[in-house]
């Protein structure tokens, strides 16, 4: 496992540096030069680490990684549940780091919302993993794009129609103590990414015997 996650790092180092300094310096220009509000930048920063999983398993893919580990004793548990780890740490990594930025911002006000971000991230991540070893990262990439872009236009047009879903959601946590909606949170993601592993690894095993080339 910690071989394939130095793989990994390996692998993505490059491409990881390059992401995460083009994005450093956009805050700073924005923050900086600019002199607007960067908030958005923070959020979005977790998101970056969605990118950087799925390259790394596309990137086995087209180098025939995945075809060469089918030759050794490594199993297809072991194959999906690297990954997973690999994704969930990249994204804790981005989010600490997002976290970090906007307690030293001036306001230091945007945890709570960097952490519905995390949250989100993990949520998409429960629906990618297994749509990328199934379709693989084009196909996956579209179907994600559908679907979350029906979400974006019913939000939209709930608006629209006076009915919005997001504020009536909202309104509704506010009752909930803090604590009971954390644990809440938390189980249902724990639920979500079980059976997104277990799920990830069926359609692992059943593309290393040829049922999806």
């Amino acid at each position: 496992m910690l071989a394939m996650l130095r793989k990994d790092f390996y692998v993505m180092r490059k491409y990881s540096a390059a992401l995460i300094s083009t994005w450093g310096v956009m805050i700073v220009v924005f923050n900086r030069i600019l002199r607007t509000d960067t908030r958005f930048l923070y959020y979005l920063t977790p998101v970056l680490s969605t990118t950087i999983a799925l390259n790394a398993i596309s990137t086995d893919h087209e180098c025939r990684w995945d075809r060469f580990a089918t030759m050794t004793p490594l199993r297809p548990w072991q194959l999906v549940l690297e990954k997973y780890c690999f994704a969930y740490g990249t994204l804790a990594l981005l989010t600490g780091l997002s976290a970090l930025a906007s307690w030293t911002s001036v306001s230091g006000r945007e945890g709570p919302d960097i952490w519905l971000v995390f949250t989100m991230v993990s949520l998409f991540l429960t629906m990618a993993l297994p749509l990328i070893y199934r379709f693989g990262r084009q196909k996956s990439s579209f179907i994600l794009l559908a679907f979350w872009g029906l979400v974006a236009a019913a939000i939209l047009g709930a608006a629209y129609f006076r009915y919005n879903p997001i504020r009536l959601v909202s309104n509704w946590l506010e009752d909930v103590p803090v604590l009971l909606l954390a644990a809440g949170t938390a189980a249902v993601l724990l639920v979500l990414n079980t059976g997104s592993v277990f799920l990830s690894i069926r359609l692992c095993a059943r593309r290393q015997r040829g049922w999806y080339q």
